[in-house]
């Protein structure tokens, strides 16, 4: 006869839990050691990200559409000729007509601080070129200079405009 009476064996199996801990143990605290680390680079740049940032955005804020604009001095060469006045602006030759519309144009790409010289041959009277200031205030150029240039000397003289000063032998009433 058989028998049919089962027996249960247990069978133990070897934990090490010591050394399977401890495994754990040393990963975890290198793991927090990484962590505090990283925890505190990243407060310090925090740190130093608003003390400077605050700092550099605090300043006058700039006018984005200036700062591609410069700021130029555009110079207007004006002479006699026998054809009538001729006008050279960066040895190119332009009439009346033409210097209205390359005034325009270098507006554009010019900033409020630009200026316009006009600079005349010691043999042209002011009124043939009375035109050249008008057409550059029309550009939108709001600092307009005329100047007078002797060939024989080399020198140049500014032409001011403005109220006339009355004649007076105290020098404290100007």
């Amino acid at each position: 006869m058989v028998s049919t009476k089962l027996e249960v064996i247990e069978a133990k199996q070897p934990v090490f839990k010591v050394s399977h801990l401890a495994l754990y143990e040393n990963s975890f605290d290198i793991w927090r050691g990484v962590m505090k680390v990283l925890l505190r680079f990243f407060a310090i740049f925090l740190c130093f990200g608003l003390m400077f940032g605050v700092a550099t955005s605090a300043g006058p804020k700039k006018n984005r559409s200036s700062v591609s604009k410069t700021t130029q001095r555009v110079i207007v060469f004006a002479r006699k000729t026998d054809h009538g006045i001729e006008y050279r602006i960066n040895k190119r030759i332009y009439t009346g007509k033409d210097l209205d519309y390359v005034l325009g144009e270098l507006h554009i790409d010019a900033n409020k601080e630009s200026a316009v010289a006009l600079v005349l041959e010691d043999n042209m009277f002011l009124s043939d070129v009375k035109d050249v200031p008008i057409m550059a205030v029309k550009a939108g150029y709001t600092d307009v200079r005329a100047y007078v240039y002797w060939k024989r000397t080399g020198k140049m003289a500014e032409i001011l405009f403005g109220p006339v000063l009355k004649d007076t032998a105290d020098p404290n009433k100007f």
